[in-house]
């Protein structure tokens, strides 16, 4: 089952960058001029889990209900947000070793590939089924694909010991740096606010980091939700992130916590 649950659209839809990212259970579509930080349009959708063989009747039924989609724009950027992700050092270019890496990682699976892309200081590689990557192609054609890792390492302050929580539709991304270096980035699914929780505590005592470490929240996760005051009675210093006010200029926005439309406001390609 596909439903919209959120919509804007600005008089301006001309001459933009086209954004997409396709999560378990989301599809977001969004569009931006180049160098600017303004969101002239952005469509949410919520969907139940599919596979790679329904993607592409995923993607139809997405364009019946998008604006976007059908839209011209000077080019398009499209980004998986998979769980099986994995983050390796600056030096691994090497196909071989990163495929080696990730499969010991996650193990062998068949009539997939895995593909790779340099981030601020290292190498994001995901995994997807051939036929997946091949229907995305053919239904965004010349568009750059990448991983939503790539654009998140390029926002984040790693200037210090802190974390990132990004929230999805039962799902979320935990980064982690420690002294500015990136020590941890997970994709996690999770059905309580428990689970959430331990994750990121057993993450702390994994790799040291002090229970007063900032911990910066966007996405989509209500201030007066559970999940949010549990973590906010456990986690000293929990925060929502920062929006730059700039970067809403229309009202439609006003109806919705911003921090919702975090991290996309801040992509770049």
């Amino acid at each position: 089952m596909l439903q919209k649950t959120f919509s804007y659209y600005s008089d301006d839809l001309e001459d933009v960058d086209l954004f997409v990212e396709a999560g378990r259970n989301h599809i977001v579509c969004w569009c931006k001029k180049k160098n600017d930080k303004r969101l002239k349009a952005f469509e949410f959708f919520l969907c139940d889990d599919y596979t790679e063989t329904a993607f592409v009747a995923l993607i139809k039924e997405v364009q019946l209900h998008s604006r976007l989609l059908s839209i011209r724009s000077n080019k398009t950027n499209f980004f998986w947000n998979t769980g099986e992700v994995l983050c390796l050092p600056p030096s691994t270019q090497d196909d071989a070793i990163v495929n080696t890496h990730f499969e010991l990682m996650f193990g062998n699976t068949a009539n997939t590939k895995i593909f790779s892309a340099s981030a601020n200081d290292c190498v994001v590689a995901w995994r997807l089924k051939y036929e997946q990557q091949r229907a995305a192609e053919e239904l965004f054609r010349k568009a750059n694909f990448s991983h939503h890792y790539v654009p998140l390492f390029s926002q984040a302050k790693a200037d210090d010991t802190i974390c990132y929580l990004f929230f999805y539709p039962n799902y979320f991304s935990l980064v982690v740096y420690s002294a500015g270096l990136l020590q941890l980035a997970q994709t996690k699914k999770y059905k309580a606010s428990e689970d959430v929780l331990y994750f990121v505590l057993n993450a702390f005592e994994q790799y040291n980091i002090a229970q007063h470490t900032n911990v910066i929240c966007a996405g989509f996760v209500d201030e007066r939700s559970k999940l949010y005051e549990l973590l906010y009675l456990y986690l000293e210093n929990l925060k929502l992130m920062n929006v730059d006010e700039a970067t809403f200029n229309d009202k439609a926005f006003s109806e919705y916590s911003q921090h919702y439309f975090l991290p996309y406001i801040n992509y770049t390609v």
